[in-house]
């Protein structure tokens, strides 16, 4: 087997730019509602069912799309990631009827299943490299270059979009541009026994310790996607409630704008607190989780409106603050305690368990919603945070019995 040192490192080097760029559809996340209404003329209900649909299809396709990542490999698995990523942006961008933007929402959300084997590439390349204790400092690098580039373009898409609605579009379509460019520098050690390791990846066991991982994050990540947005709109309604709409918009962009600082200084902070408490780490995002809610609802009921809001804030800011360290922290626990060739595999099960929780959880949302009161949700998912501690609280023990903590 031969093996180009000198790609492996410099792959690993232009992994982080290239996951930070590749995080998501850069400056389209930004804008996306407000394209969507204002310049596709889609209504609320047709732009909820856009999502709902896409996730519901690839969750039916995963089993081919599992079938293809293990024909193809990792790394042409990332080139059709975001080659599918420019094609769904492309679609979204000229598309004039409901149709060709869903077929765009689907190859976009279909993007990550293939993408996410980056995540792969830089293990095997690491462990080839004999720096696998590296990887979780390599996905937060990435982490914080796609924390930067969002908080410069959440300042920034507002006035592209006044200028002329498809300015943001076109950065956007040039971002996917630069990541098909930046795809070819990536490289991927070939095991050579490759063939027969794709043909036993249908026999991978799932251990316990391996459920409770995909559970903890299909839970936490549905919590903290959704209570981000469910948050924002229930600061929304408090501020309504005593400012008028001028004042509601401007406070709502500083809260907005602390938030992606907010996110920046975590991301930039996770490696010297990693260091520090190892995998109590868990507990230290589990307790944060709650505490946000916590904080929301208290700030919501305490008759001091100001100081309501100034605590509504912070529990809002921390969502931002654990999003990004969780999910690169259950990745980097996911292949520490599973073989290297189901990486593949288990990475593939944790992108298809964080789309179904989040799936299963919007919906129970929407039903509660039905009574149109938004306390009940904060509460629900407040439930679910005491809940996912459980989980933490049966994780740590296992991995205290392995001697990991």
């Amino acid at each position: 087997m031969v093996v180009n040192k000198k790609r492996i490192v410099l792959s690993n080097k232009i992994y982080p730019l290239f996951a930070g760029l590749s995080g998501d559809l850069i400056f389209y996340i930004a804008i996306n509602t407000l394209f969507l209404t204002e310049v596709k003329h889609l209504s609320a209900l047709e732009i909820s069912s856009l999502t709902t649909i896409s996730i519901f299809v690839m969750l039916i396709l995963n089993p081919l799309v599992m079938k293809i990542i293990n024909k193809i490999g990792a790394l042409n698995s990332v080139r059709v990631g975001v080659t599918v990523l420019f094609l769904g942006a492309f679609l979204i961008t000229v598309g004039n009827n409901y149709f060709t933007i869903l077929i765009g929402s689907i190859l976009y959300e279909s993007y990550s299943y293939f993408k996410k084997m980056d995540t792969v590439i830089l293990r095997k390349n690491l462990s080839f490299l004999k720096e696998e204790d590296k990887h979780l400092e390599y996905e937060s690098k990435g982490s914080l270059i796609y924390a930067i580039v969002t908080m410069f373009t959440s300042f920034v898409s507002g006035f592209l979009f006044n200028l002329n609605n498809y300015l943001p579009m076109i950065c956007c379509l040039i971002f996917c541009l630069i990541n098909l460019f930046l795809v070819n520098f990536l490289y991927e050690v070939k095991t050579p026994n490759n063939k027969v390791i794709k043909k036993d990846k249908r026999k991978v066991k799932i251990t316990h310790l391996v459920f409770l991982i995909l559970l903890l994050f299909a839970v936490c990540y549905a919590i903290i996607d959704l209570g981000q947005n469910n948050s924002k709109l229930f600061i929304q309604y408090k501020l309504d409630s005593f400012l008028s709409l001028e004042n509601v918009s401007i406070i709502l962009t500083l809260i907005v704008s602390a938030s992606r600082i907010v996110r920046v200084v975590a991301n930039y902070f996770f490696i010297t607190i990693y260091e520090k408490y190892k995998s109590k780490i868990l507990s230290i995002i589990g307790y944060s989780l709650l505490i946000s809610f916590v904080l929301i609802l208290i700030g919501n009921f305490i008759p001091f409106k100001v100081f309501g809001i100034i605590l509504m804030s912070i529990g809002f800011c921390l969502f931002f603050a654990i999003r990004d360290p969780f999910d690169n922290y259950i990745k980097e626990l996911l292949l520490n305690n599973t073989k290297q060739e189901d990486h593949e595999i288990m990475i593939n099960k944790l992108n298809f368990t964080r789309k179904l929780g989040k799936l299963i959880i919007s919906s129970l949302i929407t039903l509660i919603l039905l009574k149109d009161i938004l306390t009940y949700v904060m509460i629900f998912l407040l439930g679910l945070s005491c809940f996912s501690l459980v989980i933490v609280y049966e994780i740590y023990k296992i991995l205290k019995k392995k001697k990991y903590a």
